[in-house]
């Protein structure tokens, strides 16, 4: 480099030697050359021995991680963000890039034509570098969510540098949405722990979709019950944006899938935004036995160099839920039943045939106990954590063709209404937190 700037300027000290002014001449046009191309900016790729250094230097480290073998201290997490648009769902992008500390996102939706997806490939990752989204935009084109899905959840990344997480927003409207949509949903969920994802589920009250808004490009329009619906939506889509208030992060961890449930929400505590927001974990315990399990919970966080401000044991989960709960939650399925009980064989069978994604009496019976806990487990979160800014939860697991997708829903659903911002986890059963430093 220092011999080239050398040669450079014996070249111009020649140049003056040999004919003076019209070496002036030409450092005035060059001089002029340069004003008018930073003042004009032309959209030009002019190219750069850099661009492919790094291309270079970018294959050979992704083949290089290749050779390192799996291990909890290289775990990091890497997000496949399922938003459709990124400007449509802002508030799962955002807490997804907190998660990901920067580094590890994808956002992969499902388009539905192949012009579609071509024509907005490139505005989607401009607006991800314009909101200093250090992510991959990428699209696919499939006929139905979970094909489009299935196809990122297999062949996004290269070697190393695959997601290892899927983010999703709950379904709102599952209600109404129709059966094959809610088979669509459930089945992604169904897919990703097959093809060994951590899952990731945020619900909001007012909801995640903007859309429609982005859109019309403007927040408010329309009725005023419509306008106030819009100016919601649209403050709680920036919610993460934002530095959070002073409050708590409740975590209620009450299954051991691999550490997932305790990392991200300890990463959150992490960033800057975050930092007034203290940790509390919730645990399931036995009565009688409160006291020793907090303690056994505070030196197992004290192994993982976990610092939370406060540890509550539960030791009234598996107590029956109220009465109006659980009437709230009849009265959620009853549109999705099948009551073959009240009908003769015959007419039971052929409604079985007709409607197989509907709920069946014996189903109902033989998964009460699971439907009462999640009801229960709405009547504590409403107790304890009505106030916090973030409720991560512990989800609920279906069995492949055992549990209904219509009862999977209603469990989510109960589990998860009338809260703050609430995100249910589970990991894939692969430690992510490790004893030693």
């Amino acid at each position: 480099m220092w011999l080239s700037l050398l040669g450079a300027i014996l070249c111009c000290g020649v140049m003056f030697v040999i004919n003076w002014w019209a070496a002036l001449i030409t450092y005035a046009i060059e001089i002029l050359l340069y004003i008018y191309v930073t003042v004009k900016k032309p959209d030009v790729n002019w190219g750069s021995s850099t661009q492919a250094v790094s291309f270079v230097s970018a294959v050979s480290n992704t083949l290089s991680l290749s050779g390192v073998a799996d291990h909890v201290k290289n775990f990091r997490p890497q997000i496949l963000a399922l938003t459709a648009s990124v400007r449509t769902r802002p508030a799962l992008l955002d807490l997804a890039h907190s998660f990901s500390k920067n580094y590890g996102l994808c956002v992969g939706p499902r388009a539905e034509a192949l012009e579609e997806m071509n024509a907005n490939m490139e505005k989607n990752q401009m607006y991800l570098r314009k909101a200093k989204r250090k992510a991959f935009y990428t699209a696919v084109v499939y006929e139905d969510f979970r094909n489009g899905t299935m196809s990122l959840l297999q062949a996004l990344g290269l070697g190393r540098m695959k997601p290892n997480i899927l983010m999703m927003g709950f379904k709102s409207n599952w209600r109404t949405a129709g059966a094959e949509a809610v088979q669509n949903y459930v089945g992604v969920l169904h897919d990703a722990f097959d093809f060994e994802y951590g899952t990731l589920v945020l619900r909001m009250n007012e909801g995640l979709d903007v859309a429609h808004i982005v859109e019309a490009e403007v927040s408010v329009c329309g009725p005023p019950q419509v306008v106030r619906m819009n100016e919601n939506l649209v403050e709680a889509s920036n919610l993460f944006k934002k530095k959070q208030p002073k409050g708590t992060i409740d975590v209620w961890w009450l299954f051991d899938d691999g550490g997932l449930t305790l990392l991200l929400p300890y990463i959150l505590t992490t960033r800057k935004k975050w930092k007034d927001s203290k940790l509390r974990i919730f645990i399931a315990g036995q009565p009688g036995r409160t006291e020793q399990d907090k303690q056994e919970m505070t030196s197992l966080l004290h192994k993982f160099r976990i610092n939370c401000s406060d540890i509550i044991v539960i030791d009234d989960l598996h107590i029956s839920p109220r009465s109006e709960s659980l009437k709230k939650v009849d009265d959620m399925i009853a549109p999705f039943r099948l009551n073959e009980n009240s009908k003769d064989s015959a007419q039971a069978n052929a409604l079985r045939k007709e409607f197989p994604w509907k709920i069946t009496d014996e189903e109902l019976s033989k998964f009460e106990e699971k439907t009462n806990l999640q009801v229960r487990l709405n009547e504590l979160l409403q107790e304890h954590s009505k106030a916090a800014n973030l409720i991560i939860v512990s989800m609920p697991i279906a069995r492949k063709e055992s549990v209904s997708d219509f009862l999977y829903m209603a469990w989510l659903d109960s589990l998860t209404k009338d809260l703050p911002p609430t995100l249910l986890i589970r990991g894939n059963h692969k430690s992510v937190l490790t004893f030693y430093s």
